[in-house]
């Protein structure tokens, strides 16, 4: 997976924050849906982790939501929010949200939510582990692909432990896990009757982990972080 957008880091918690995932059509709207943080209402950061093998850098997104009140949330001036001591910057293509990339950490992606001087809190993360044992070389549109893999149980705290799959060319073909016994995954494709041409494509398996922050520490009652890992490798399709 490459770098992840606001609103595809917002469909990953689908259910969890369904009112504030509407994207609005008009800078009216949009400015209605947005409050400058006053510092002391209950906030909900999403923070969202993204990282391919193949890059030096992971990609980091971090929003914030008054849930209740359905507002996107702006960092008050003096507030910040850094990954491993590197600040998040604004992101020039959305109403408020803060992204950076981050160089690949030997441990943990460590959060640091400055609100105010007197409240800064820390949430430490590490990517899901990834092993592929063997991927394979050819496809036939429609049936189930299947990957070898070393599966190991998530770290403590996660709620959520899922694999997928993505074919991308000319157009994208999108699997979902089927079964799995710890060495292998089978995955079937979620519309079977959608047209994928012949030919090279590119294959992501990726991994993903939802954790809930109330269950890291007491500081914070709503919230999520969503880190996923992912693999590409080179795949023959035929139809």
């Amino acid at each position: 997976m490459g770098s992840i957008n606001r609103r595809e880091s917002l469909l990953l918690l689908a259910g969890g924050l369904s009112g504030c995932t509407a994207m609005t059509t008009t800078n009216s709207q949009a400015q209605s849906k947005m409050v400058v943080d006053d510092g002391t209402s209950e906030i909900t950061p999403v923070y969202v982790m993204t990282h391919n093998e193949s890059r030096s850098s992971t990609f980091v997104r971090a929003d914030f939501y008054f849930y209740d009140a359905k507002k996107d949330v702006e960092l008050r001036p003096g507030a910040s929010i850094k990954v491993n001591g590197i600040e998040l910057q604004r992101d020039p293509k959305e109403l408020v949200s803060y992204i950076g990339n981050i160089p690949v950490p030997h441990g943990l992606l460590t959060f640091e939510f400055t609100r105010n001087p007197s409240k800064i809190i820390k949430h430490s993360f590490a990517l899901p582990e990834l092993e592929v044992v063997e991927v394979p070389k050819l496809y036939r549109v429609g049936e189930k692909l299947t990957i070898a893999i070393k599966r190991r149980p998530p770290r403590a705290g996660v709620a959520s432990d899922t694999y997928n799959l993505d074919l991308r060319g000319n157009g994208r073909y999108t699997f979902a896990e089927e079964s799995s016994d710890g060495s292998r995954i089978v995955f079937r494709p979620i519309l079977k009757n959608v047209g994928f041409p012949s030919g090279p494509a590119t294959a992501y398996i990726y991994r993903q982990q939802r954790t809930p922050l109330r269950d890291l520490s007491s500081d914070l009652q709503t919230g999520w972080a969503v880190a996923s890992r992912s693999r590409d490798f080179t795949i023959e399709v035929v139809n």
